[in-house]
């Protein structure tokens, strides 16, 4: 019998995950409750609190040159709790015409919905279920631009590029979705060396979150460990779940098994160079207009390349 918990294709990509790679896909972990674990987190700005909005307030006149006298449909990917797109309708010079949140868990859209209403009670809005990971989102994308007749104006906060384990896929599955008047604004974790937060995420409110699939398995607290370590080569947090004893248990109709001191991948938390950047847009086919950055956050404000057009 399947498990309630994931729909079909959900729990196909998640079984192949961990017996294939020892991975547990991060996005999994922001179905059900997991949605009101993430959103009842007082978030440190090291894991993507206020982060991108300390970049963004400096340089609002610069966000404003391309985006003034246009009306937009704001398509908010991986919406998380709403409250940073509401932050950026506020100051786009009512550039954002409608609100439009995309993400794979229902009770986040609902979250997310419930802010921008408070935040904006007047602004029409819709949200869509789906996986951005999965592929490309362009049946969203061409039904706002024939339904609102208006070009799409796409945000990724909160360094949800930089927690994907294939960030280059990803842009590509974006980029097929998005005409050449379409805009892209990705938020995401400045190479700092002298800040790499280990401890911050360490911390046992972010662990909590973490739990979530494992516990929906079968694993018991008194049968793993997560922990975050740093990957210094490949600039990068890294959380893991390790088997503290042999540990075998039936999901749906999978029998899995791990042995003590197994590894599973849960999460990673890359930071950019500037050079990571650019060659991960040009390579996924994007111009970047502008890369605005402090110490540790960046916003990249991107366009297609269009094919005939690329040097």
């Amino acid at each position: 019998k399947r498990h309630q918990f994931l729909l079909e294709s959900q729990e196909a990509e998640l079984i192949t995950a961990l017996v294939g790679r020892c991975e547990i896909p991060l996005k999994f972990e922001y179905l059900g409750e997991g949605a009101d674990r993430y959103t009842s987190l007082a978030h440190p700005k090291e894991v993507g609190g206020e982060t991108e909005l300390e970049v963004f307030l400096p340089n609002e006149r610069k966000f404003a040159q391309f985006l003034e006298g246009k009306n937009f449909n704001l398509l908010d990917l991986g919406c998380g709790d709403g409250k940073k797109a509401a932050f950026f309708i506020s100051h786009i010079n009512k550039s954002a015409s409608a609100y439009f949140a995309l993400d794979i868990s229902s009770r986040m859209l609902e979250i997310a919905v419930n802010n921008i209403e408070l935040a904006h009670p007047n602004l029409p809005h819709e949200t869509f279920e789906d996986d951005f990971e999965y592929g490309n989102i362009a049946n969203v994308t061409y039904y706002l631009n024939r339904r609102y007749q208006s070009k799409n104006l796409i945000i990724f906060l909160g360094n949800t590029i930089g927690n994907l384990f294939d960030a280059h896929r990803v842009l590509v599955n974006l980029r097929e979705s998005m005409g050449d008047e379409d805009f892209l604004i990705v938020g995401l974790a400045y190479y700092n060396p002298k800040n790499i937060p280990v401890s911050s995420y360490n911390n046992p409110n972010i662990q909590e979150l973490i739990w979530t699939v494992p516990e929906k398995i079968g694993i018991k607290r008194q049968d793993a460990k997560i922990f975050w370590s740093y990957n210094k080569a490949k600039r990068q947090l890294e959380c893991q779940l390790e088997f503290l004893k042999d540990w075998r248990q039936t999901f749906g109709t999978n029998f899995l098994q791990f042995a003590k001191g197994q590894r599973i991948r849960m999460a990673i938390s890359r930071r950019f160079t500037r050079e990571d950047i650019f060659e991960l847009f040009a390579e996924a086919g994007f111009r970047i207009e502008f890369l605005v950055h402090d110490k540790d956050n960046a916003l990249i404000l991107s366009k297609p390349h269009s094919w005939e057009k690329k040097i």
